[in-house]
């Protein structure tokens, strides 16, 4: 190779760097050329085009040199994609999974909890019915993976380990796909969590090696692997059952209640960022099987496992149920306030609603007391409408919550909707975001253009309702 090489239309020279041909163990898709001074700089865009295409290893379009052959192809999963829901890793990762273009599956994340992988589990459960594996590395750091994580990864997949060195953090993020002819891999920002897969500004490399004649680049994305695994890594454990429950035990891994709990006891009402219109998408809804049962709920809110084992136990390992984050539901306010929300659904996750309820209402004339939440839970009310204009705002609004046994209704009561919140509105309500404060009440009507996405997040019938029934959903 001659020592430097002039790009057409540029008006550089570059040179390589460093002298002679790259390492083997030299990752293969970082630049190795650097403008030679006093040479005008360039774009960071163009210096990695040029840089790899000169490699002869990637596929970069037109717009660089063509110096190689069509090889492995780089695509970037752009941060502001991800969160207005136009390209996000859940999907991507869904997608490649029900390809048959690979076999293996490899996850190396620093965090993890279970609401992605319950919304993979379908496409997961169909992968292993093909033979295809599943293997994961996940890092235990600052309690950021949830017990919930590690019990679905350790009953479903094929080998679980948990990596963790003190005085340092395990914070790699990348994901495997590996077949006959073709591997696959995403490296970037994403953890293995709701935010981290759908709702968060995350980046990633998505990087496809066409094989053999990118085998290079696939032994780049084995040695990622490789050397994080017992053999290599002394960080690295196999886990188990009997490890998991020490994990919980010694603290270094919580339940998911517990993680939201600790969670909103470290907010304060100054880090709350104000809304700036950014046409932002909700995470997709759970599947309406994930979620806890009445039972499992309660264990759940107390962040205690499911079920324990001794070190010597061989008990098979069970997916707990999903925790979600938050409820949407379409409502019809009633002329004197008062909205029906779904019985259904607090069946489906009690501890959300904190049901059932603790007290008991005061008739106001003679007849049996209805139970209440006692007290009104605090909710933050925000209204939006059409181009996502605030058209109602009522903080600290104390929601009156009453079930009616003999209607089998749980009503809520809200007076100021009325007039202002038209028919099948999507109410979203997710837990406070600052002390004091137990819900965070967002309110789309039809005539907001996120409503269709809010809509789209119901994916179950309320029984009965009419001719139109309404519907909801947990995500």
């Amino acid at each position: 190779m001659p020592a430097g090489l002039s790009a057409e239309g540029s008006g550089v020279v570059l040179r390589r760097h460093p002298p002679g041909p790259p390492s083997r163990f030299q990752p293969y898709l970082m630049p190795c050329w650097r403008p030679s001074s006093p040479a005008r700089p360039l774009s960071a865009g163009f210096e990695a085009r040029t840089s790899l295409a000169s490699m002869g290893r990637i596929d970069v379009g037109s717009t660089a040199p063509r110096l190689g052959v069509r090889m492995a192809k780089v695509e970037i999963l752009k941060p502001v994609d991800q969160a207005v829901g136009k390209r996000r890793l859940l999907n991507e990762l869904k997608a490649d999974l029900a390809s048959t273009d690979f076999q293996d599956f490899r996850i190396v994340v620093a965090y993890a909890k279970s609401g992605p992988l319950h919304r993979l589990r379908g496409h997961l459960e169909k992968w292993s019915k093909k033979g295809c594996r599943v293997r994961a590395i996940i890092g235990i750091d600052q309690q950021g993976t949830s017990r919930e994580a590690l019990e679905f990864a350790l009953a479903m997949f094929d080998e679980v380990y948990v990596t963790r060195e003190r005085g340092i953090t395990f914070h790699p993020k990348a994901y495997i796909f590996e077949g006959p002819a073709l591997a696959r891999i995403y490296v970037g920002s994403n953890n293995l969590t709701v935010g981290g897969t759908e709702t968060n500004f995350e980046a990633a490399v998505r990087v496809c090696a066409n094989l053999p004649a990118d085998a290079a680049v696939l032994q780049e994305m084995e040695a990622l692997w490789d050397q994080l695994l017992p053999a290599n890594c002394a960080a690295t454990k196999p886990l188990d059952l009997a490890l998991l429950n020490k994990l919980v035990a010694d603290g270094h891994v919580l339940g998911e209640a517990a993680m939201r709990k600790a969670l909103a006891k470290g907010k304060s009402s100054t880090t709350t960022a104000t809304k700036t219109g950014l046409p932002l998408q909700p995470a997709s809804p759970l599947p309406p099987g994930a979620l806890a049962n009445p039972k499992a709920a309660k264990a759940a809110s107390t962040g205690t496992p499911t079920a324990t084992v001794s070190p010597t136990s061989s008990a098979a390992p069970t997916v707990s149920p999903a925790q979600a984050n938050g409820f949407a539901i379409q409502i019809k306010p009633h002329h004197n306030g008062e909205i029906f929300l779904s019985v259904s659904a607090a069946l489906q996750n009690p501890a959300f609603f904190e049901f059932p309820f603790n007290g008991m209402t005061t008739p106001k004339s003679t007849g049996n007391p209805y139970p209440q939440r006692v007290p009104d839970p605090v909710v933050n009310i925000h209204v939006y409408g059409a181009g996502r204009a605030l058209v109602l705002s009522d903080e600290k609004y104390r929601l009156n919550t009453v079930y009616y046994e003999r209607k089998s209704e749980i009503r809520i009561t809200a007076s100021r909707l009325v007039g202002t919140v038209p028919d099948y509105s999507v109410m979203v309500m997710t837990p406070g975001e600052e002390p004091g404060v137990d819900y965070e009440i967002t309110i789309h009507r039809p005539d907001s253009p996120d409503y269709g996405a809010w809509v789209a997040a119901c994916n179950q019938q309320m029984p009965g309702g009419g001719q139109t029934p309404r519907r909801f959903g947990w995500f």
